[in-house]
């Protein structure tokens, strides 16, 4: 474990190389607050910080990033210090709000092996004057424990494009030195456009496309992040006539996508699944937390978003999980939920994969309990027991951003998960956006 510290702090050497626009400059002292700070409220807010490491881990991780900042650092490159703790800990705990914008350069997709960086058949020796070998460890020691595969590397490009922010932000090529079966050359990459332009479908919260002559239909799912009791109740709305128009149309096949679904709000999950048939079940869950973790999240913004004006709500909440947990730090519940045998009549698939994450996992969790759709797809990538119910804010000198989770939810029986994660019925490799062809097959 010492070793595993060390070599990631000794990254911490190459990332201030790059070149970087933020002119905020934070002193030691104001880095070394900051970081005692972060911390202690995950000491203090997190229910299992240990997870995964113990807590030594955490204290001599905590040391040697005091250690490290004994000059000025520009605010961004601090930033990228702190993304160190979240190879440490669960995919809710993130540090965020110090780079730039991403959107307006793509870098080629490229598989991530250990210390490699494939991109297609060559192998990427050196990018922007930077060992390749560097940036792929540097990358790989700011991902959650957590995440499986496909996520990871997805997450790893996302990051890998940050890091390679030019100076000029509206370059489209990179010089670059690539192993290829004849050798080494230098080489100038150019940006992916084709990665640039998102699909439609999937840049909306939700939408929905029809196939009427092969009877197909596509909901797509695409975020659980709807709040505020406007969008809500346009969000019903829209999945109301959507169904109406499935019963019109005699509709045989309904596609559910959630491969792109990152979470927000359980209680939207409900909305589309009150639509379906499904079978009764019992839920058994178990959750845990730490009483100040419970008082942030009451002041959060979250809970906020997520009851808004329902008190009625929010006081369930409370009886339930809140105040057990204030009082004993768990709180269980057992619900017996009904079988709806109104819902729709035709057959239904949940397209998923590990891009599904938090309340858009717990929606292949209730549709996996309730035996309402044939999950297909790839696994989930939120890892279960789950932490959630999140709360934010900032640090005290540099600003930047954090969030991490007030509880940890235990789902029973463990049966519903393969080593942590939900697994599809039907595999099916999601390597790309899918279309009505691919909906045939299934």
């Amino acid at each position: 474990m010492k070793n595993l510290i060390t070599g990631i702090l000794i990254l911490f050497f190459f990332i201030g190389c790059a070149d970087r626009s933020d002119k905020d400059w934070l002193s030691p002292g104001d880095m070394k607050e900051d970081i005692r700070y972060f911390f202690h409220m995950i000491r203090d807010i997190h229910p299992d910080p240990y997870q995964r490491y113990d807590s030594m881990t955490f204290v001599t991780l905590e040391k040697k990033m005091i250690e490290s900042c004994s000059v000025p650092m520009a605010r961004e490159d601090f930033g990228w210090r702190l993304m160190k703790v979240r190879k440490f800990l669960d995919g809710h705990v993130a540090v965020f709000g110090f780079f730039s914008d991403l959107g307006r350069y793509r870098f080629p997709a490229v598989e991530f092996r250990g210390d490699q960086m494939l991109l297609e058949n060559d192998t990427l020796l050196a990018v922007r004057d930077s060992f390749a070998s560097y940036t792929a460890l540097d990358i790989d020691s700011m991902i959650p424990w957590d995440q499986p595969s496909r996520f990871r590397n997805e997450n790893m490009n996302l990051l890998l494009n940050l890091l390679l922010s030019p100076a000029n932000k509206s370059t489209m090529t990179y010089t670059g030195v690539v192993k290829t079966s004849n050798g080494s050359r230098d080489t100038t990459i150019c940006v992916d456009t084709h990665r640039i332009i998102n699909d439609s479908v999937y840049s909306k919260p939700y939408a929905a496309v029809f196939h009427p002559e092969d009877s197909i239909a596509v909901l797509y799912y695409n975020t659980c992040e709807i709040y505020g009791e406007d969008n809500v109740k346009q969000y019903r709305g829209f999945v109301d006539t959507f169904f109406s128009e499935l019963k019109s149309k005699h509709i045989k096949y309904l596609f559910i996508d959630v491969t792109h679904n990152g979470g927000g709000s359980d209680g939207n999950n409900s909305v589309i699944i009150g639509h379906l048939k499904t079978d009764s079940y019992t839920s058994k869950v178990r959750m845990t937390g730490k009483r100040s973790g419970i008082e942030e999240y009451l002041e959060s913004d979250l809970i906020k978003k997520v009851f808004g004006e329902d008190k009625a709500g929010k006081n369930y909440w409370m009886e339930r999980f809140g105040n057990p947990i204030m009082e004993k730090g768990v709180a269980f519940m057992e619900e017996s939920v009904p079988a709806n045998k109104s819902g729709y009549e035709g057959k239904v698939f949940v397209i998923m994969g590990n891009n599904t994450y938090s309340a858009g996992a717990h929606f292949c969790l209730a549709i996996k309990q309730s035996h309402a759709a044939v999950l297909v797809g790839e696994e989930a990538g939120q890892y279960y027991p789950i932490c959630g119910n999140v709360i934010r804010s900032a640090l005290p000198n540099s600003k930047i951003q954090y969030q991490i989770p007030a509880t940890e939810t235990f789902y029973e029986p463990s049966a519903l998960f393969e080593e942590g994660y939900i697994q599809p019925d039907i595999y099916y490799s999601i390597e790309e956006f899918l279309n009505v062809n691919n909906y045939k097959k299934l």
